[in-house]
């Protein structure tokens, strides 16, 4: 008689991914925090080169700025950060540098994500639940495909596994929360830097449930 097939254990939300891995969550963690920074100095109307410092100059970025205004040209900013750290993101949980065919998914969500954080500061002054709420389901929706990516899954593949969307709610929670304390208190980025870190933590043993 043959044993049954055991199914492989699945990672918990707070499983420990070890040293060198929960290294690299801090590490895109704050690019993202730097990015985000950056992304709101800009769209307050903070001159680019203050911001930017000599790369505003270098990469002749000035033509972009005119082209796009303050806040287009601080969500392209916000973009480029998002994309860096999503690419180390998918580096981490796949162990494989990313094809062209993932590249081009992270480029997409990374600028929705970039959308994201754009529509909801313009929502804020014109009705506070309204951005609340807008910014809570886009911020999931896009935690959705970004996982899927991870996991070589459709673009737009609603999981089926309760954990997943759990974990996905929680660190979708935590990110907004985080970003909703900052931006009323700006004196308050530690509460940003908590929600940003628990929520690359848990995306990462989530990306490892299958």
């Amino acid at each position: 008689m043959t044993r049954p097939e055991v199914a492989e254990k699945q990672p918990g939300l707070l499983h420990f991914p070890g040293i060198a891995h929960f290294l690299v969550v801090i590490i895109f963690t704050g690019i993202e925090i730097v990015g985000l920074v950056k992304w709101l100095a800009l769209s307050n109307g903070t001159d680019p080169s203050t911001v930017l410092g000599q790369a505003y100059s270098i990469l002749q970025l000035g033509g972009i700025f005119s082209r796009t205004g303050a806040a287009g040209f601080a969500a392209i900013i916000l973009a480029v950060f998002l994309l860096v750290e999503h690419i180390i993101t998918q580096v981490d949980a796949t162990g494989r540098f990313v094809s062209g065919k993932q590249f081009v998914e992270i480029l997409i969500f990374s600028s929705l994500e970039s959308a994201i954080w754009l529509v909801w500061l313009e929502l804020i002054p014109v009705n506070g639940l309204l951005a609340f709420t807008f910014f809570l389901a886009a911020l999931f929706v896009e935690h959705h495909v970004a996982d899927n990516v991870k996991k070589s899954l459709p673009f737009l593949k609603l999981s089926s596994t309760r954990l997943v969307f759990t974990g996905l709610l929680i660190l979708t929670v935590s990110e907004v929360i985080g970003a909703v304390v900052w931006i009323g208190n700006q004196n308050l980025l530690a509460v940003l830097i908590a929600g940003s870190l628990i929520e690359h933590y848990i995306a990462r043993n989530v990306g490892l449930i299958r």
